[in-house]
């Protein structure tokens, strides 16, 4: 499994490499490995990943489009959304 938004998650959360692999359980290679697309995850690394990140495991595997601030998943599909978004310029 790929894991495109590991590494923004990562610096969002200000954690090194070292760091995450400290809480994750996960070695610090495997993280740099999956980082760069070097190696493909686990769906049990995943979830070690996630539960380090605080996150849920959709959102490392690219289901989910983005968190809000307030951590509420979103998908930017509803139509009041979109307006919203207008509204403010983006």
């Amino acid at each position: 499994m790929d894991l495109p938004h590991l590494r923004e998650l990562r610096r969002r959360a200000v954690m090194s490499q070292e760091q995450l692999a400290q809480r994750s359980g996960v070695a610090r290679d495997t993280i740099s490995k999956l980082e760069n697309g070097q190696r493909r995850a686990y769906p049990k690394t995943v979830h070690k990943l996630a539960a380090a990140l605080s996150v849920d495991p959709r959102v490392l595997v690219g289901g989910v489009e983005y968190l809000e601030e307030s951590g509420e998943e979103t998908s930017g599909t509803s139509s009041e959304k979109k307006e919203e978004k207008k509204r403010i310029g983006f």
